[in-house]
């Protein structure tokens, strides 16, 4: 049967109420009744010819054709739950056989689903389909040997064709394609099984028409829809709305509604007899459709049709999560190619020295042609690039509008100039600071494409009247159309990597105001530095120079021998002050010009500590000042030069000493972690100023050179360690809270190896009678008991650690190696009992002692914290005094 074309209204096609047609297709039998009292309200016209009621139907009790109590309580439970649930529910129905007309079965697959104030029961009588083989079979062999290939696959496209073939195998129809939606509703074939004499359509792509906006919705909801055969009559619901006083009945949910006959048409002319389409849905988002063709007529029975529904959703969120690992995968990829390029430098400052020394590499990783970055004081181009003036022009246009990025893959069609594109067709521009004209953009060329339509290229053309628009597709031809003047499009991933690298340039731009205004600061500075200098050096120099005159004239006027050997001393002491000022300042000269010679070899770091100790032992214990020595079990061996190295630590040292007023604390603390080795001194001294932390490396300057609580120096012997760690490879940063708050120096060494200690305990304790601090890791997903447990134990001497989560622990403890481990027991992701079964298990946890803490306090739950490997169980709120007698009971 034809469509009539000119019997269909175009102008309103597109709002058709597809969901309320008021008929169905007549392979099956509609009835919409009252839920409680069973009454059958509504019917569809070709119940006569089912039912051996001669009085109808409507009015009756639809209860009373159930066959026994069993079927009508399992409709009844089954209405409920699809009422509640808002969905359609499968059901199996047996009639009493009198009410049925003898050429039918009494038995019925149904479905029930709730439409306004009626339950509607769809019915379709149990038929034979492939029984030796159920559908159900399918599902249980697809769980069994398709899902768990889920990792395996390496394209969506071999996933598809897998679904394909197993939705063929099921129903046997002609021809099974999945084609998957674009973000612009055209859809695209990725998947085909069919017959060898059958057309394929694999890799057509379809236009955004072919399913119009209202089937889309209705689709989301409705996942399966068969039209066993495009000539079968419909039979209209009855009484209808007019002679039943009443509203459309909403078909959202049924599987016999009937078709548009748009749809039919459609379906005809692919030369098709019948079909059946399945949904593809994830997140409430139509992400494709399985669609079935037959050249003659095939029902498919609706207790299969439901497996298939089933099926399409496990289907749905297979390709949904294997499109997710595929992105993830590639976005991995390139993170992974861009953190390895990244990985060269330490941070944003070379960024552009690193995108010209590795232009193609940086273009393959992004897939791009060119690249670009402007800002006020530098631009720089790599590969392919528009003329300038076309980028900044189309980065002001967008800045005024108020917007963040600037994507196109038709350049052509956005600049007056397309010559002055240089042949760049894709555009991807992002600002980097706002009301400034700095920006990042990447650049693609023109990329031939072609794509493979169905449809006579000349159909539907967006110039046609409506009525040819939305007319049935009568061309499944395939032709092929040449896209030109376009770029490969953009991807989400292309727009994150280039977000990324945005974020990086704006970091470079910031970082190099910032320097630029410190320059400046400094220059400014520098004058002054320079007179201060002359005068320290000045005064320096004077300090000797007047009690050396005044000996040489003592000497020339006294002949007592106790008194001129007095003189000689105080001679000497001031000539060896003058030769350490005269070698700071030629030190600081030879390293400046490049001309100190390193004696390095592998030296031991706690070996160079100690010495540095004992050089500066004098001037400590002048101070009476107290000194705490933490040195790592095994022996961390750095290369470098030992006498160099010691000098960093005799100069840092000696500062700590000076400037801590007297019975101060000074604390050495030496943490190996990985690759290198944190070499740490803080004491509790006059500390620094935070507007002096900046400058406290740079050459003859000191906090306050006027100050009473300057010691003398001219201010270099800081510049001559930074300097000195710079030629080891190291890094120095200094730390303070402000004025009589102390000062931390950290001196970070690259690690040679380690070896085994041989030196003894005697000869580890003794240098400055160090003491070394028991470790604690404290672990509690409550912030403030964490801060409370770190501050009271802090105190007491040990050397603290925290952490609020398992995870984050496992990581702390392998590189902190604590003595003791306070873990709480209910703590999300892993528990305590958990996270010490897992470390106790590690050769780190050898001296380790677990101590668990919990509100929990009965017999149960100890002797759980016992088996799990804990010492002691304590219980919250944590006694002060029981918590120090248990960590001194392990001591």
């Amino acid at each position: 049967m034809q469509l009539n074309i000119d019997d269909l209204d175009f102008d309103h096609c597109q709002d058709e109420p597809i969901h309320i047609p008021e008929s169905i297709q007549s392979y099956g039998y509609l009835f919409a009744i009252n839920a409680a009292s069973g009454t059958i309200s509504i019917v569809s016209e070709n119940i006569q010819e089912l039912l051996t009621d001669e009085k109808g139907a409507l009015g009756q009790n639809f209860y009373n054709y159930l066959k026994d109590e069993d079927n009508i309580e399992l409709l009844k439970e089954t209405c409920k739950r699809a009422s509640k649930r808002n969905t359609r529910l499968p059901v199996k129905l047996d009639f009493k056989e009198d009410k049925i007309k003898t050429n039918h079965s009494s038995d019925f697959y149904a479905v029930v689903y709730n439409s306004d104030e009626y339950i509607v029961v769809e019915l379709e009588p149990v038929g034979q389909f492939r029984e030796l083989y159920s559908a159900r079979h399918f599902i249980k062999m697809y769980a069994a040997s398709v899902a768990p290939k889920f990792k395996d696959y390496e394209s969506l496209d071999s996933m598809a064709k897998e679904i394909v073939e197993t939705i063929k195998y099921i129903t046997d129809f002609d021809r099974v394609v999945l084609y998957k939606f674009n973000a612009d509703g055209t859809g695209k074939v990725i998947a085909e099984s069919k017959e060898e004499d059958m057309v394929s359509y694999l890799n057509l792509l379809y236009p955004a028409s072919d399913i119009p906006p209202q089937a889309r919705e209705l689709y989301k909801k409705n996942w399966v829809r068969l039209t066993p055969n495009t000539d079968l009559v419909t039979s209209k619901l009855i009484p209808g709305i007019e002679e039943g006083s009443r509203k459309p009945l909403d078909m959202t949910h049924s599987v016999l509604r009937s078709l548009s006959p748009i749809h039919l048409q459609y379906i005809r002319n692919q030369g098709l007899r019948a079909s059946m389409s399945l949904s593809l849905v994830t997140h409430d988002k139509l992400w494709g459709i399985i669609s079935c063709h037959s050249r003659t007529e095939k029902y498919i029975p609706q207790n299969v049709r439901m497996e298939c529904e089933n099926l399409s959703q496990l289907f749905s969120w297979h390709l949904y999560a294997k499109e997710e690992e595929l992105s993830i995968i590639k976005k991995q990829e390139t993170e992974l190619a861009i953190d390895k390029m990244l990985e060269k430098s330490p941070g944003p400052a070379s960024i552009v020295k690193i995108f010209k020394d590795n232009e193609e590499e940086i273009l393959e990783i992004t897939g791009n042609d060119g690249f670009m970055f402007y800002s006020e004081t530098q631009q720089v181009s790599l590969g392919l690039v528009p003329d300038f003036s076309i980028v900044k022009s189309l980065n002001d246009q967008m800045s005024g509008k108020g917007k963040n990025i600037f994507v196109t893959s038709r350049a052509a069609e956005q600049v007056d100039n397309v010559e002055r594109l240089n042949g760049i067709r894709g555009i991807l521009l992002i600002p980097l600071i706002e009301n400034k004209s700095y920006f990042t953009a990447w650049f693609r060329k023109e990329a031939e494409q072609v794509e493979r339509w169905a449809g006579h290229p000349d159909e539907k053309l967006a110039s046609s009247s409506k009525k040819e628009r939305l007319t049935p597709r009568s061309s499944f031809q395939v032709h092929e159309r040449r896209i030109l003047n376009e770029s490969n499009a953009w991807t989400a991933i292309d727009i994150e990597t280039a977000n990324r690298f945005n974020r990086v340039f704006m970091a470079y731009v910031l970082e190099s105001h910032d320097q630029m205004r410190k320059s400046i600061s400094k220059l400014e500075l520098q004058s002054q530095y320079k007179n201060e200098f002359l005068a320290t050096l000045a005064h320096e120099l004077r300090n000797p120079l007047t009690p050396l005159t005044v000996g040489i004239s003592m000497l020339e006027d006294t002949a007592d021998e106790a008194l001129r050997e007095r003189i000689v001393d105080t001679m000497r002491r001031q000539v060896k002050h003058m030769t350490t000022l005269v070698d700071d300042l030629m030190d600081v000269s030879r390293i400046t010009q490049g001309k100190v010679k390193l004696d390095t070899k592998d030296v031991s770091i706690n070996r160079v500590v100690y010495h540095a100790v004992e050089t500066c032992q004098r001037l400590i214990d002048e101070k009476n000042h107290n000194l705490l020595i933490d040195m790592p079990e095994r022996t961390v061996m750095v290369h470098g030069d030992a006498t160099r190295l010691s000098q960093i630590f005799v100069n840092i040292l000696n500062n700590a000493a000076k400037y801590t007023n007297p019975n101060g604390r000074i604390i050495i603390e030496v943490i190996p972690n990985n690759d290198w080795v944190s070499i740490i001194i803080r004491d509790n001294g006059v500390g620094i100023p935070a507007e002096n932390l900046d400058s406290i490396f740079t050459m003859f300057t000191q906090v306050d050179a006027h100050s009473a609580k300057t010691k003398g120096g001219l201010g270099i012997g800081l510049t001559l360690v930074q300097r000195l760690v710079t030629l080891h490879d190291g890094e120095i940063e200094v730390r303070s809270e402000g004025l009589d708050k102390g000062s931390e120096f950290e001196v970070r060494l690259p690690i040679s190896h380690y070896e085994d200690s041989t030196e003894t305990n005697e000869q580890k304790s003794e240098p400055g009678r160090a003491k070394s601090k028991k470790r604690i890791l404290l672990v509690d997903d409550n912030e403030d008991v964490i801060h409370m447990y770190e501050m009271l134990l802090s105190a007491q001497g040990y050397e603290v650690k925290t952490s609020t989560n398992g995870y984050e622990a496992i990581k702390i403890f392998k590189d902190f190696i604590p003595d003791f481990a306070l873990f709480d027991i209910g703590m999300p992701e892993i528990d305590g009992f958990e996270l010490c079964r897992r470390l106790s298990a590690t050769p780190e946890a050898a001296h380790t002692v677990f101590i668990s803490q919990s509100g929990w306090g009965n017999k149960e739950k100890m002797q759980e914290a016992y088996d799990a490997g804990f010492k002691e169980h304590l219980i919250k709120p944590l006694d002060k005094a029981k918590l120090k007698e248990v960590l001194e009971k392990y001591s």
